[in-house]
Parts: C-alpha cells; structure tokens; sequence
C-alpha cells in the first residue's frame, strides 16, 4: 500500500477563517478521501500558526495574552472543520510543546553547521506582512502596496538564514522537475522570481520588539521570525507527528498562491535542502475567491462566512459548490446564487431526486428490496458502459487534480441513471407482466448506478453519499476500491432498502416559493 503525507498551510490565529480558509481544508480533506478510496494510506495535517506580531498585536487590542488569544481562535477553526466535516488526522499547533522543541532542534543543526548566522540589518519592514521588504516592492511614486500595511524604517542585529546559497541549487530543481508545482505555470512564477539574487534570510526577530514567537536556544535574546517557525509545522507533524527529523517524508503541499513565492517556493525548499530531508512531494497552489470580481476584504464589506454558509446550505452542498466552482490553480468568483441553484440542481434535483425516484419504485414494485437480473439486454450493457467510461474518467481527473472537471464527469452517471428512467419509464413497465424483466433491470440499473456514484462522491459529500448508502441497503461505510474496481454491482440483488427520504431537503425559501 502506498502512502501519502498530505498537509494544508496552518492558518495565521490572528482572526477568525474566512472562504480561502475553508476552500483549502475542503479541498484538501476530499484529496485526503479520495486518497483512501483508492488504496492509499494517508496522513492529512492542518493546523493553526500562532505566533508572530500580528497576533501579539491582535491579543493586546482584544485584552488578553497571546496565548489565551490564540486558544479562542483555535475553537472557532476546529468548530468550523467540525461542521464542514474536514478531518485531519492531526491538528498542530505552533505553539505545542513538540513543535516547540523541533525548531529549537532544527536551529541548533543549522547554526552549527553555518547556515545560521548573525548579521546586521537596515531596512524598510512592513509590521502587516511581518517580513522586511526592498526597492523592488515599491510602487513606481514611491509608496508601498497597500498589502504591507505599516512600513517602518529598522536596524537591528539578527540572525540570518544562508538562502543566497541554496539559490542556484533550487533554481535548478524547478527547470528540471517543473512538476513539482501545480499548475506548472506556478513553476515559471517561482523561476521568475529565482532570476534575481535572493538575500539571505532574516530569520529572527529581537525580543524587545517581539516577545510571542519561539526563542532561540543559541541568543535568549531573540525569537524565530514567524515563516520559519511556521514552515517546520511540516516536519512536526509527519509520521507520528512527535516532532522527529527523522519522521519527515515528502508531503503533498495544498497552498494558496499567496504564499508561494517566497515561503513555499524558496523557504521551504532550501530548509529542506539544508536539513539534509528529501524534498517536498508536490506544491499545489490554489488561487483566490473574489466576489464580482472583487478581493474579498472587510473594507469593502463582500466577506463571505463559510460558517453561516453550510449552516444555511449544508456542509456537503457547500463543499460541493466550492470544489465544483473552483479549477484548482485559479481564481474563482463567489456566487451565493450559483451555491443555491447547485444545491438544487445538481444535488437535490439530479442526485437527490434520482434516489428518492429509484427507491420509491423498488418499494412498490418489488418489496423494498433490489431486483436480479439474469441478463442486461442492450439497453443496460450501454448504459452500464456509459456509467462505467463516466467513472473511469472522473477517477483519472480527480488524480490529475481537476476536481471540478472530474464531478462533472461523475454527475453524467446521475444524468443518465435520470434519462434511464425517463425512457424506460417504470411506472409503465409495472402495468404490463411481460415486462417484468424490463422492470427490474431498469431499477436494479440505476440502484447499481447510484452506489457506484455515492462511493466515489462521499470524497466531497461525506455525510450525504453515507445518507445515500444507507437508503440503498449499502452494507457498512465507504471503504477503499475492490481489485476489480470499477466493475458493475452484482451483490445487490436481493438488498433490502432503508427508508427512503430526500438527501437535500427543501430550504426554508423554497418551501416559502411553493406556498
């Protein structure tokens, strides 16, 4: 059995999560899913970076310490991975004894073999982003961007990570494994960025200045700057998740493209490579949510809360609308009315409307319980093979990570199980005895069609494909793929269904709309 270390980027603890927050842990708890579906054994971290001036900032202002500020915004994550059904297998924490005493492990390897030095440095810093910035990022009047917030002229001693000395070295490795990152026009960004000098890297932060952040065991007088810190949560969390260099095993990075280059494209990799650790996996770069266009931002008031979303929705028809939406590696635009006409289209009309139309005439027709068929006649081997192509293409796109192309593909199952039962119509059969044989093939097929779909779709819709299974008779949870896989059902014939009720019940204005 294969494996695979799957991680999320850990979520700064200064606020509460917002879209981009919960679309990367849907995303990546579905590729964690689909992962098991198919044989692998998986590992799948996410968690909460915790320390850093924005927090200290944040905590002063909400009048508490850094911690106990930082212990409230840990609730409300975990509260929303809860409700959104994402289930990581470990939650780190960076301000977690065993993460603690990692980066204090990793800074005493690299200051002693010389890839950690002290310095002095001058230079513009920007209080928001919390990194130092140079010429290149002013705009051409002379300002900074906006994204920088408060920028302030500093000179202080610090300790420096030797980055210009990895530079040719990583270069390199992404003009020959440009597959490292997804899409791969992210590679041609990072190698955009790999043509000027890097700088080596100000890792430290003088604790008259910053007193929330891990300190360093070779200068009491200084603490970890917060992307250091925040990037070893990878080697924290692998294998049994105690913090052991040793434990390390290349992950399958899922990122937003803000935060490529520098810290996933050019931290990460060098530290790697200066640790003597393997090499990430894979850098999946996902882009950003917008509202007409827009950034989503409190100044303009177009914030999107995932939380009041699934609470109106449902957690699987939002995580189905925003897997469904999103082409991973790109921008997407957020569309409350795309969310309810997916909701009650896709899901409740096609899927939803396909059990409860199937279930219904198997309890009847034949007793509640699924009928044999001896022999598909023409019209069942061509559905059957239709239903089939559509699994094997969305299991080849789901592994080429086309989510969104990969559920339309499934979903042309659903639409032909619906067409099935249209043409055939059933309730037609049932009339005529010597069509008897029709009948049961019609509703053996799409009952077949139903839980090949339902076990393949539970990666995104958890708790909906288990609500599914359950009405069809589904012996136990969705569990990895048969050898065989993906071979029509023969095991049905005979199943006794459970009752059967709608997956995706009418929302409070649709039932308001029918009166």
């Amino acid at each position: 059995m294969s494996s695979l270390f799957l991680t999320t980027a850990i979520d700064y603890a200064n606020a509460k999560p917002h879209l981009g927050h919960a679309y990367e842990k849907v995303l990546t708890d579905t590729l964690a899913r689909f992962a098991r579906r198919t044989g692998q054994e998986v590992r799948f971290l996410s968690g909460l970076d915790e320390h850093g001036q924005k927090v200290q900032q944040s905590a002063g202002k909400a009048g508490k310490s850094p911690q106990e500020f930082v212990d409230g915004i840990s609730v409300l994550f975990a509260s929303l991975w809860k409700l959104l059904r994402v289930q990581p297998d470990d939650f780190l924490r960076t301000t977690q004894a065993r993460h603690k005493k990692l980066v204090g492990e990793v800074l005493e390897k690299l200051h002693r073999q010389g890839d950690i030095v002290k310095g002095t440095f001058k230079g513009f810093y920007s209080v928001r982003a919390e990194q130092f910035l140079t010429e290149k990022e002013r705009q051409p009047d002379g300002s900074w961007p906006e994204i920088y917030g408060e920028v302030v002229e500093l000179t202080e001693e610090n300790y420096f990570f030797k980055l210009s000395k990895y530079q040719d070295w990583l270069r390199e490795l992404i003009q020959k494994q440009p597959s490292l990152i997804f899409p791969e026009f992210r590679a041609k960004e990072l190698l955009g960025a790999l043509e000027k000098p890097l700088p080596d890297l100000c890792i430290s932060r003088p604790k008259a200045r910053l007193a929330w952040g891990i300190p360093l065991p070779f200068d009491e007088n200084q603490v970890t700057y917060v992307w250091f810190d925040a990037l070893l949560n990878y080697v924290t969390g692998a294998g049994s998740g105690e913090g052991k260099l040793t434990d390390w095993e290349p992950a399958v990075h899922v990122i937003g493209k803000d935060i490529l280059v520098p810290a996933h494209g050019v931290y990460w990799p060098c530290m790697l490579k200066a640790l003597s650790l393997p090499m990430f996996a894979k850098l999946l770069v996902h882009g950003f949510w917008t509202r007409k266009s827009e950034k989503l931002s409190k100044s303009t008031g177009n914030v999107v809360d995932p939380g009041e979303l699934a609470a109106k929705y449902g957690a699987d028809a939002f995580r189905y609308y925003v897997l469904r939406e999103m082409a991973l590696g790109h921008d997407a635009d957020f569309d409350e009315e795309s969310l309810a006409a997916r909701r009650k289209g896709e899901l409740a009309h096609e899927l939803g409307n396909l059990l409860q139309r199937t279930g219904s005439m198997i309890g009847r027709y034949r007793d509640g319980k699924i009928p044999a068929v001896a022999k598909p006649d023409p019209i069942s081997e061509g559905f059957r093979d239709t239903v089939l192509h559509a699994l094997r293409k969305w299991d080849e796109l789901m592994k080429g990570y086309q989510i969104h192309l990969a559920l339309g593909e499934l979903w042309k199952a659903v639409q032909a199980a619906n067409q099935l039962i249209e043409a055939r119509a059933p309730w037609k059969l049932a009339k005529d005895a010597n069509k008897a044989g029709e009948l049961d093939a019609t509703l053996a097929d799409a009952a077949a069609a139903l839980e090949l779909v339902l076990l393949e779709v539970a990666c995104v819709i958890p708790q909906t494909a288990e609500a599914g299974l359950t009405q069809l008779g589904y012996p136990g949870r969705p569990g990895p793929r048969q050898k065989s896989w993906p071979d029509w059902p023969t095991e049905q014939a005979g199943r006794a269904l459970g009752t059967i009720t709608p997956l995706f019940p009418l929302l409070d204005e649709e039932k308001a709309a029918r009166g």
